[in-house]
């Protein structure tokens, strides 16, 4: 405290002073509540002249650490230096004037400022676990703790599920999303209005829910199945990979186990047996931990048998081809040429080949017009 702070207060403590009406002894001071470190300042005034000097306790004060200075004839100043914990006590004022000795003492309490030191501002939690919030805290003489949430204490009743430990960390049995939010640690010291408070943010996620499987939405292609996938909550935390393990039903099968990207839509899983019956587990992963499985099964046919043609189809196939090919070229000779094989069928058949059919047509046709 500089001269003149300390001047501009010993000039309020006399104004203060001057307004006592009854008082004949009295000492001033601006508040019992005196930091460490910090210079304090006691103002004792009398209502006339005569000598005055300082105890605290029943000894004389240290004035080898202390000032103790004649202000008038009626009033006198304590300077208590750097204040420590030690110098908490009684402080009593003796005066000495033609009324005899007269006395008045003044508490003054020396504290230590709640410091809490490393405390995490900051926690994570999994839901259903058992989870502590420490609140380490210090000062002097003693630090008394109080929890708050949303402004309302949190009380350690037994009946609930918050606790407070003897180390005074806060515990949460079985910790809620709901328990999400801030909460306050306040430090006080005992039997004093000095309070000092941290607030603390928890977060509660879990896991993500068990993903959604569409059984009904499955694509089958031969021996490959594809499902559809859906995540609803991610518990706070993006969805890093799913973990599908699988394997078919018969005896001593084991399980094939896969891993997909966490925006996947879909589980695809090729290569399977024909004709199984399959069991499949998928487990969505975040930061935080897996969720539970999501179970499904799913039958993978016997393929549908395809009628093999063999070499003798395959001959009968080209026979038609050429015998159709064959067909179409001599009819187009009979026709152009008065070839080929209808031709021949057709003389044997009608007595005259279909050539001169047509030209008697047309022969005909002429002598109408």
């Amino acid at each position: 405290m500089t001269a003149s702070m300390m001047m501009l207060r010993l000039c309020g403590l006399l104004l203060m002073c001057s307004t006592l009406i009854d008082a004949k002894l009295d000492i001033i001071s601006s508040d019992p509540d005196v930091q460490v470190g910090s210079n304090h300042l006691l103002l004792c005034k009398a209502d006339s002249e005569g000598e005055i000097h300082w105890l605290k306790g029943d000894e004389d004060i240290d004035e080898d650490r202390h000032v103790v200075e004649k202000i008038d004839e009626s009033s006198s100043k304590l300077i208590l230096n750097k204040v420590e914990v030690d110098d908490s006590g009684i402080y009593t004022c003796v005066f000495e004037g033609d009324r005899g000795i007269e006395k008045t003492s003044y508490q003054i309490y020396v504290y230590q400022t709640p410091d809490f030191g490393n405390t995490p501002l900051y926690h994570e939690f999994l839901v259903n676990r058992t989870v502590n919030i420490p609140c380490v805290v210090s000062g002097q003489p003693a630090v008394e703790i109080d929890w708050f949430r949303n402004n309302r204490t949190v009380k350690d009743d037994g009946q609930g599920h918050f606790r407070i430990q003897p180390d005074n960390s806060l515990q949460i049995l079985g910790i809620q999303q709901e328990d999400s939010g801030t909460y306050t640690c306040e430090g006080r010291i005992k039997g004093r209005p000095i309070t000092r408070t941290l607030k603390i943010s928890v977060v509660v996620n879990g896991e993500p829910d068990s993903p959604i499987l569409s059984l009904s939405e499955k694509k089958l292609d031969k021996n490959s199945v594809s499902i559809p996938i859906k995540q609803l909550k991610d518990g706070g935390s993006p969805i890093l990979r799913y973990i599908v393990r699988y394997k078919g039903n018969k005896e001593n099968e084991e399980w094939t186990e896969k891993e997909f990207p966490g925006n996947s839509s879909k589980i695809q899983l090729n290569n399977l047996q024909y004709d199984a019956d399959y069991q499949m587990e998928v487990y969505a992963v975040n930061h935080n931990g897996s969720s539970s499985s999501a179970k499904i099964n799913f039958t993978v046919p016997q393929p549908v048998s395809q009628p093999a043609l063999g070499k003798g189809g395959v001959v009968g196939i080209v026979m038609f081809i050429f015998l159709i090919l064959m067909v179409s070229v001599d009819a187009f000779c009979c026709y152009t040429n008065h070839c080929g094989l209808l031709n021949f069928l057709a003389r044997k058949l009608f007595g005259h080949n279909i050539s001169e059919s047509k030209g008697m047509d047309e022969e005909a046709n002429n002598s109408s017009g």
